[in-house]
């Protein structure tokens, strides 16, 4: 093992003013999985990143980067690692070119700090991943974190234009550009976007931007059955109507959001939210047309959310796809009725309870299982659940679940065909494993 007292004796040497932390109850607070860090660095700008990565590398270390870390649960157990490359100093807003609707960010900026900026000029990134306030871009894209709002916007992929990524010897390389209309080769923004910081840390990032809506407004349905429901959904996504948000809230979800709203969502049954954005006489004529769509496929009751009634509302929606034990399954929106079955039929053999919220235009479910020391029980019932959704042509992954549970399945699941590939990808960019493995698929 090399001594750590070497590397910060040469960090310090080489960037004097960097900040290093190896207080024991600090490292403690930074544990990822419950393996704690030799040492927090926070660089002070991308290049004093490079420059600590360069060391890491040089010396044989190994490191994990983090922002806010409000999504460091995710992924499998890492091997253990020697420094955590912390970016929150990196949070400032470099450029907005409002005219041309783009901007360009240090990765440590938290979301929330982000969007008041960009409202200034009466724009907005369009995400809306849980936990703005403490999600920082670079993580956000490193997750590809998004939010109900994909379904109009789509998610990191889709807004990202121009990446700066640290690589594993140190040189800061650039992906994309600063306009939209850019065209240079292959699409290397989308390589790091949601791999963990595996290839690479981002230290910036440069994205399209949208004017901010000038009125929003949330329809809520209710529905007795999930058929109904997304035979609802799909009746929609083949109509003119162009919701921004469409999530489908079972009745568990509905009782846990209770305490947090006043609204009376149904204890059995189907919530479909439906939220609009745009002009006034756009937004009422799309809501009395879904109403319609609704009654032709057994909608019992409809409510209108505007203003804080509805940022609380989905402040919930979002707050939801948080818990202790958390799967995401991704299927075709067709097939959802029928594996919200099987869930409940899943749940109900291995004494568990359920919660589930979904992206119902996406065909992306969030689902809480409880209790999260059942884990005996909680692993059988998400090889099922992972099972179910393969044969509805989809897959499941565990986003968060603790350490125990992760010793007894996989979070990921079987890694696909073009593993051989990722494996590939993660030899030539990272070639001494400086960016420590195990988080990612297949223990990339």
């Amino acid at each position: 093992m090399i001594d750590i007292a070497m590397f910060i004796s040469k960090l310090q040497e080489n960037l004097p003013d960097i900040e290093v932390n190896s207080d024991p109850t600090t490292l403690r607070s930074h544990a990822v999985d419950g393996l704690i860090p030799r040492l927090i660095v926070t660089p002070d700008s991308a290049q004093d990143v490079g420059r600590a990565i360069a060391l890491i590398n040089e010396l044989g270390l190994t490191t994990l980067a983090c922002g806010g870390g409000s999504r460091m649960h995710l992924g499998a157990i890492p091997e253990p690692f020697d420094v955590l490359i912390e970016t929150r100093k990196l949070s400032h807003l470099l450029e907005h070119e409002a005219p041309d609707m783009t901007c360009q960010a240090e990765a440590g900026i938290p979301l929330a700090s982000l969007q008041t900026q960009l409202a200034g000029k009466g724009q907005w990134l369009p995400l809306d991943p849980p936990e703005a306030g403490q999600a920082t871009i670079g993580g956000i894209l490193a997750t590809n974190a998004s939010g109900p709002k994909r379904l109009r916007y789509g998610t990191a992929r889709d807004l990202v234009i121009g990446l700066q990524v640290v690589q594993a010897s140190g040189k800061i390389t650039r992906s994309g550009g600063r306009v939209v209309k850019n065209v240079a080769g292959y699409d290397l923004n989308k390589l790091y976007i949601g791999s963990l910081g595996t290839l690479g840390v981002i230290v910036e990032a440069n994205f399209k931007l949208q004017p901010l809506p000038a009125y929003e407004r949330t329809l809520l349905l209710t529905f007795p059955t999930s058929q109904d429901i997304v035979q609802t959904v799909i009746a929609i996504q083949g109509s003119l109507l162009t919701p921004s948000a469409m999530e489908l809230i079972d009745a568990g979800a509905a009782n846990d959001m209770s305490n947090s709203i006043n609204l009376n969502l149904p204890a059995n049954g189907y919530t479909l939210a439906l939220n609009f954005e745009g002009e006034l006489v756009t937004i009422e004529r799309q809501i009395d047309e879904a109403r319609l769509i609704a009654r032709n496929h057994g909608a019992l009751l409809g409510d209108d959310l505007e203003g804080s009634e509805q940022e609380i509302f989905w402040d919930a929606v979002r707050s939801h796809l948080l818990g202790s034990v958390t799967c995401k399954a991704a299927i075709l929106v067709s097939q959802m009725a029928v594996y919200l079955q099987k869930l409940v039929e899943i749940c109900q053999r291995y004494k568990l309870e359920t919660s589930v919220i979904a992206h119902a235009g996406n065909g992306i479910l969030h689902i809480k299982l409880r209790p999260d020391d059942a884990i005996s029980r909680l692993a059988e019932a998400i090889a099922e659940l992972r099972w179910q959704a393969q044969k509805a042509r989809g897959s499941l992954v565990v986003e968060c679940c603790p350490v125990d549970l992760k010793h007894h399945v996989d979070v990921w699941g079987q890694p696909g065909s073009n593993f051989r590939l990722m494996q590939r990808l993660k030899e030539d960019f990272d070639p001494k494993g400086t960016f420590v493995k195990g988080r990612f698929v297949g223990g990339l």
